[in-house]
Parts: structure tokens; C-alpha cells; sequence
């Protein structure tokens, strides 16, 4: 069985593009591999210019910069950038609809180690807590307007003390928020998922629905509380249908789609996890005196 090394601070041994910081080793995930498969495009392992093809179970292109993945027994590497213009000849034998330069994963080495094919790909959980945020809105998934809620949020997760480690934009279509919200809570990459939108009357908006459909246990209080303390402010918050609940070990948390409320309502609940996060996580097991 061939295998690869990982060597710090440089890259893949051998490799001919090793060396570059913040380009040490490049990764391209089977689900988007299956992207061009769908369009008719016939894919094969590298044929996107990537080093390391990964699992379809992970999904890498809403990996942020800072997570860090264990490969292999011993291999650690840092995420750095997703996505890249191809025109500088780093993927030299790329395909026609190459998806790459919009969903490839590029990482730097950060311990050593050799990896062997079908090799464990996981997140590693950093001391402190990992949060998501995907924000569901039609309009800005398709470019009609700019995400400000998602930016902001990480933002203020970063300012809390968070690693925040995944972000996307969704449009409103349940079978897609179902899916992701599924598929970033039982990879192990978060402690928290916050999603931004998507909560109101509109026969489209979905959001509270999706995340019920993946909760094995509802969390009403936090909601509640959420309602509350926002009608303080502006008495419309007693309409939104938020709802939180815990899918795995990820605590599932809907807000605003605005950029406003969606902070305000995001510092509330920031007041108040630190314990449910770590009871969650498994690292406090007795609550109380």
C-alpha cells in the first residue's frame, strides 16, 4: 500500500509544490468530486490538481481558516484558504470544470507524519469551543446581495473567545439546510451551530423546521429566553420561530437574518452556554454544589 509523507513546516515529501506557506498541502473532498460528476464530468483521484482526496462524509470547502485536521496516526495540518485562481499552474493536470479554485482545501503542515490510503480524516477539538454559522437566505446565496449577518457573527464568535470553524450560505430549500446541518454536526467540528435566517412566516422560510428534523433534544429555554429579552427591544421578536436543539454533540441555535438582530440575539445566548457547551462536550459531567 503506497503511502505519503507529511513533513512539517514544508508539506507533502517529494511534492513539487511543497513549501509555500499557506499552500502546503492541498485537499478536495469526494462531495465535490460528486459535483462535477453530476454535470456529466468524469472524475479520478488528483484530477483537480489536489494532493489529498478526502471521505464524501467530510465536507472541506466551509472549513475556516485555523481548523485544524489530524490525519493518519500522527500527521496534523491547519487550514489556511479555500478556493484559489488556477492560473498560476499549480494544478497541472486539472480538468475541464475543474471546482477546485471554489471548493479546494489548502493547509499547512504543522506536525509529521506518514498517511496511508482510507487513513482517518478528523477535525481536532482545540481547548475552548468550535461554532458554525450558516447563514440560509435565497438572495445572498445567489449573489443578489451581500451575507452581512455570517461575517459579523464570526466576528463577535471570535471576539468571545470561539474558534469559529465553518461557514456557509444556504438558500431556503429544507432538503439542503437538513442536510448540512446534519452533515456539520456529526463530522465533530463544532460545539455550537448558530444559522442566521430563515425563521419568520414565509412559506419559505424553513429553518426552524430543518433543524427540528435533526435535533434528537430540543433546548426550548434558550429560544425563550432569546424571545424575551429581544421584545424588549422590538416587540416583533415575539414572532420569530426560532428553536434550538442538540443534533450529536452540537448544540443547534436559529437567529435573525438581520445583521442587527442576529448579533443582539447571538450576545444573549453567548452570556449563557459555557456550561451546556462543556456538559455537552463531555468535560464537566456534575452540575451544582
Amino acid at each position: 500500500m503506497e503511502s505519503t509523507y507529511f513533513q512539517s513546516a514544508h508539506g507533502l515529501k517529494g511534492d513539487a509544490h511543497a513549501g509555500s506557506s499557506g499552500r502546503q498541502v492541498s485537499l478536495l473532498s469526494e462531495m465535490s468530486l460528486a459535483v462535477m460528476e453530476a454535470k456529466g464530468i468524469s472524475t479520478s483521484p488528483g484530477c483537480c490538481g489536489e494532493n489529498i482526496d478526502v471521505s464524501a462524509e467530510m465536507e472541506l470547502h466551509s472549513l475556516l481558516p485555523g481548523v485544524q485536521l489530524a490525519i493518519g496516526a500522527s500527521a496534523v495540518v491547519m487550514t489556511t484558504a479555500v478556493g484559489k485562481d488556477n492560473s498560476d499552474g499549480h494544478a497541472d493536470n486539472v480538468i475541464e470544470g475543474n471546482i477546485f479554485p471554489k471548493q479546494g482545501l489548502f493547509a499547512d503542515v504543522i506536525r509529521d507524519g506518514e498517511v496511508f490510503p482510507g487513513d482517518r480524516i478528523r477535525v481536532l477539538r482545540e481547548p475552548g469551543f468550535s461554532a458554525g454559522v450558516l447563514t440560509i437566505s435565497d438572495t445572498a446565496s445567489e449573489g443578489g446581495r451581500e451575507d452581512l449577518s455570517g461575517p459579523a457573527l464570526i466576528d463577535l464568535l471570535r471576539k468571545s473567545g470561539y474558534l469559529p470553524a465553518r461557514y456557509a450560505i444556504l438558500p431556503d430549500e429544507l432538503p439542503e439546510i437538513t442536510a448540512r446541518l446534519r452533515n456539520w454536526c456529526f463530522d465533530g467540528s463544532l460545539d455550537v451551530l448558530f444559522t442566521a435566517g430563515g425563521t419568520g412566516f414565509s412559506p419559505r422560510d424553513n429553518t426552524p423546521e430543518a433543524t427540528i428534523a435533526v435535533c434528537s433534544r430540543m433546548v426550548p429555554g434558550i429560544p425563550e429566553m432569546v424571545r424575551n429579552r429581544s421584545a424588549e427591544i422590538v416587540s416583533s421578536a415575539w414572532l420569530s420561530r426560532a428553536v434550538s436543539g442538540i443534533c450529536g454533540r452540537t448544540l443547534i441555535i436559529n437567529l435573525p437574518g438581520s445583521r442587527k438582530a442576529a448579533l443582539e440575539c447571538a450576545g444573549f445566548c453567548l452570556e449563557i452556554l459555557d456550561h451546556g457547551l462543556s456538559v455537552l462536550a463531555g468535560s464537566v459531567t456534575m452540575c451544582g454544589g
